[in-house]
C-alpha cells in the first residue's frame, strides 16, 4: 500500500459523502486505502459508511467507535492501523481535485528532508479566481514549475506524513483534546528532528473551513487551553524585521544564513529593502520592497503593524537610532545589523 488516507467522521453526512466521492474520483495513486474512523455518528451516517465499505471492499477499512473519542484520538487510531510508507490525514469537509495525492507524494519525494506536506488550498491562501472552479484552478497550478515551498508548519485539514516521521516522533499528542494546535505541535516536533514541512504547489484541495469541526460553546475555551499548552512548549509566536537599505553579496549571504533558521523555528521574518533580494523561499519569510520613499514607508509599517515586532535589525545606523528613539511606540528591541 503506497498511502493510507485517514478520515475521522462524526456525522455531517453530506460533507463526508462529497469528500469521499472526490477522493475516489480524483485519486490517481493506484495503491491507496481509505481508513475511516467513525466517531459514533448517527444512524444515517453509519449506514452510508457501511454501504461504502461493502461497495469498495478492501479499498475501505471502517472502524466504528461507540462513543465520540474526538478528532485527535480518532486520527491516531487510523495512524496506528496503517503500515503504508505515506499516511494522509484529511478532514471530511474537503474536496480534492485530480492528481492531488500523487502531486503531494511527488513533492515529498523531491527531498529526504521533507517530512510533512500540505496541498495548495484556500486555507493556505490559494484561491481560484471569481467564477473559476477548484478543478480549473488546480489545472492552472499544474502548469507551474515550482514543486514545493517550505512552510513554517503544516495544517491538519490535509496533511501527508512520511512513515519515517511517524516512526521517529510518534502520533499526535492527545493532550490537545478535541483539537486545535495539535498539527502545529506535530510540525514543530518533526522540524526539531531535522525534517521540514512543505506545500505541494501543484496539488489542490478545497477546504470548507470549520464545517466538520463545529464551534459550540466549548470551542473558545478549548482553543485557549490548547494555545497555552502550545506556547508553554514552543513559545509565543514572534515577528522579526530586517531593514536592509544598503547591502552587498556578503550582506545577502549573512541575511540568508540568519533568517532561514528563524523561519524554521516558527518565527515570522519580515524583510524590508529598497530593491529586491534573493531571499530563501519560505512561508514565514515576507519580502517588502519599497523602491520609492523607502524609509518613510518602512517606518509607517513598523509603527502601525498590529502584531508588533519583537526585534528589528537595521543596516542604516541613522535609521536604527531613529527607531530606538521611537521604541516607546513599536516596543521592539533595535539592533544595528
Amino acid at each position: 500500500m503506497t498511502c493510507d488516507i485517514v478520515i475521522a467522521v462524526w456525522n455531517n453526512l453530506d460533507l463526508t459523502r462529497s469528500c469521499v466521492d472526490s477522493i475516489i474520483r480524483n485519486t490517481d495513486v493506484i495503491n491507496y486505502r481509505l481508513i475511516i474512523i467513525d466517531n459514533a455518528s448517527n444512524n444515517e451516517t453509519k449506514k452510508y459508511l457501511e454501504e461504502l465499505r461493502d461497495k469498495e471492499g478492501a479499498r475501505v477499512l471502517l472502524v466504528r467507535n461507540e462513543s465520540n473519542l474526538g478528532f485527535i484520538k480518532a486520527v491516531n487510531q487510523g495512524i496506528r492501523l496503517s503500515g503504508a510508507p505515506y499516511i494522509c490525514l484529511i478532514n471530511n469537509d474537503t474536496i480534492v481535485t485530480k492528481g492531488w495525492l500523487s502531486e503531494m507524494i511527488g513533492a515529498a519525494e523531491t527531498s529526504p528532508r521533507i517530512g510533512i506536506v500540505n496541498p495548495s488550498s484556500n486555507t493556505l491562501g490559494q484561491n481560484p479566481d471569481k467564477g473559476e472552479s477548484a478543478q480549473a484552478y488546480a489545472e492552472r497550478l499544474k502548469r507551474g514549475n515550482v514543486s514545493f515551498t517550505e512552510i513554517g508548519s503544516a495544517i491538519g485539514f490535509c496533511m501527508l506524513i512520511k512513515r519515517e516521521v511517524i516512526d521517529k516522533i510518534g502520533v499526535f499528542d492527545e493532550i490537545y483534546g478535541m483539537g486545535n494546535f495539535e498539527d502545529t505541535d506535530y510540525s514543530r516536533r518533526a522540524i526539531k528532528e531535522g525534517y521540514i514541512c512543505a506545500r505541494a504547489h501543484r496539488a489542490y484541495v478545497f477546504h470548507d473551513e470549520g464545517s466538520s469541526f463545529g464551534r459550540d460553546r466549548t470551542f473558545d475555551t478549548n482553543f485557549e487551553r490548547n494555545r497555552k499548552i502550545y506556547e508553554f512548549r514552543w513559545g509565543k509566536r514572534k515577528w522579526i524585521a530586517y531593514i536592509i537599505s544598503s547591502f552587498d553579496d556578503n550582506m545577502v549571504k549573512a541575511l540568508e544564513k540568519d533568517i532561514m533558521p528563524e523561519a524554521r523555528l516558527g518565527l515570522w521574518v519580515w524583510c524590508f529593502s529598497d530593491k529586491r533580494l534573493a531571499l530563501p523561499e519560505h512561508s514565514n519569510i515576507i519580502a517588502n520592497v519599497f523602491d520609492r520613499h523607502f524609509y518613510l514607508k518602512t517606518l509607517w509599517k513598523v509603527l502601525t503593524k498590529k502584531k508588533r515586532f519583537s526585534e528589528i535589525f537595521v543596516t542604516d545606523e541613522r535609521f536604527a537610532k531613529l527607531l530606538e528613539r521611537l521604541s516607546f511606540i513599536h516596543r521592539a528591541k533595535v539592533h544595528y545589523y
